[in-house]
């Protein structure tokens, strides 16, 4: 499959009654900054980029690289909203083409955890990398001790393939991440085709 026309876009999804996605873009970036502002204690420990997005213009920045990696159909960052209002995000780091893989994360601001919002937005994400983007593996990297985060991959049924040794600074220091994997045959197996 080739990579989309320059441009792409992706269009809001619904991925439950109140609940869609949609790519982040600059009308986004004071809500997100708030977010992140009022989820720091909650994010900061588990993110690879959270601690380092301080002022409005950084997330603004932020936002600005994934609306040019959308645009050029290599990955996407997009926010997971509730009645509306940003509870969270679904990520594609990168889409590499030629080995047909990628790596998808998510995040959600604090009290936004538990009501399944990550794992419906991280399943819509993973679809759509294999159904449209028609990309054979998909990748999941958590902390060894994130267990809320961990569980999410293993609910969508991907398989704990190793641990990378301090592979992410996190804040302030380097953890431990367990990758996990899926191929696209194995996603139609888990019922999700």
């Amino acid at each position: 499959m080739s990579a989309p026309a320059v441009g792409a876009t992706l269009p809001e999804h619904a991925i439950a009654e109140g609940v869609s996605v949609r790519p982040l873009d600059q009308r986004d970036a004071a809500e997100m900054y708030t977010v992140l502002q009022r989820s720091r204690a909650h994010l900061d420990r588990w993110l690879r980029w959270s601690s380092s997005l301080r002022a409005p213009e950084e997330v603004a920045e932020f936002i600005r690289g994934f609306e040019h990696r959308l645009a050029a159909g290599d990955g996407f960052h997009c926010g997971i909203r509730v009645d509306g209002a940003l509870a969270g995000g679904v990520v594609c780091w990168y889409i590499h083409r030629q080995n047909r893989n990628a790596e998808v994360g998510y995040w959600l601001g604090a009290g936004r955890t538990g009501r399944g919002l990550a794992t419906g937005a991280a399943r819509w994400a993973v679809d759509r990398l294999f159904r449209v983007e028609g990309l054979h593996r998909v990748e999941m990297q958590c902390a060894v001790e994130n267990r809320a985060s961990r569980a999410v991959a293993e609910r969508l049924g991907f398989q704990a393939e190793g641990i990378r040794r301090e592979s992410h600074w996190i804040t302030d220091r380097f953890l431990d991440h367990v990758v996990y994997g899926m191929l696209n045959r194995d996603w139609e197996t888990h019922g999700h085709g």
